[in-house]
């Protein structure tokens, strides 16, 4: 039997990923399960301070090219708001697959991840766009991760990824249940507090650090100067939100509980 040892499934790729496939998904505009989510981002493009921001039918990204300052605006009002739900529900995935990979088999669980995917050891097809590309994973490896933006499957080099082997993204579309918790009015309101409490970037900056990260990476995602990231990172910093940490020679900045609590991280 083919040893598929080498195949592991993560929760999700990160919100940078998922932002450059809630791009294409915006700008397929049809009555979906995403709709709401279209209206809700639409209100927050048409509110935002900065210009620039992208609207329907902006030029479209392959996963992987370095995204520009109007796509970090993009992905502030259309991924970093939910992101924290959209976690969640990912993650859900990952243990349910999980779960049947212990009563059914990796060989199973890759035959029913998406019609598009199909397992014939030692090789996995993926039909689509990508003109059926095929992947080895008893050579190099490989990664499984759901997305929920995803407009199908797709497999994405080791360093696009950003996981060291190539990744299968597989498209999770929420039922219509589903998708009304993701995007419920309450996450709105909430932000839209937040921006009224703290100001536009500053709310922004807070969003950041839903995990740790370093002044020069909350620069690159807001478009924003390392002084001013400075300056709003200080004043929440004495408010008790915010806290630093040194890591490898490298200060990262992370939530304190109360900054947890103002995010409504664990709700």
């Amino acid at each position: 039997m083919e040893d598929l040892s080498r195949i592991r499934f993560v929760g999700s790729l990160g919100p940078d990923l998922e932002a450059r496939f809630a791009e294409l998904r915006y700008a397929d505009a049809q009555p979906d399960e995403f709709a709401e989510w279209r209206m809700k981002v639409r209100r927050r493009l048409r509110h935002a301070s900065t210009s620039g921001v992208p609207e329907p039918g902006f030029p479209r990204r392959t996963p992987g090219a370095t995204p520009p300052a109007d796509a970090r605006r993009f992905s502030s009002a259309a991924v970093v708001p939910f992101w924290g739900r959209i976690r969640n529900y990912l993650e859900l995935e990952r243990e349910a697959r999980g779960r049947a990979v212990l009563s059914g088999g990796v060989e199973s669980l890759l035959n029913e991840l998406h019609p598009s995917i199909s397992w014939h050891a030692p090789l996995l097809r993926v039909d689509n766009d990508q003109e059926g590309r095929r992947a080895d994973p008893l050579g190099e490896g490989l990664v499984i991760a759901p997305s929920l933006f995803a407009p199908g499957p797709l497999v994405l080099d080791a360093e696009t990824g950003g996981q060291g082997v190539p990744v299968l993204v597989y498209n999770v579309t929420p039922t219509t249940d589903s998708a009304a918790g993701l995007w419920q009015q309450q996450e709105e309101d909430r932000t839209a507090a937040l921006s009224d409490l703290l100001g536009h970037t500053r709310a922004n900056v807070l969003q950041t650090l839903r995990s740790p990260v370093s002044i020069s990476e909350i620069s690159r995602r807001l478009d924003l100067s390392h002084p001013s990231v400075s300056r709003h990172l200080g004043v929440l910093r004495r408010s008790g939100m915010v806290a630093a940490e040194r890591r490898n020679n490298l200060t990262l900045h992370r939530l304190t509980h109360l900054g947890e609590a103002v995010l409504g991280r664990k709700d």
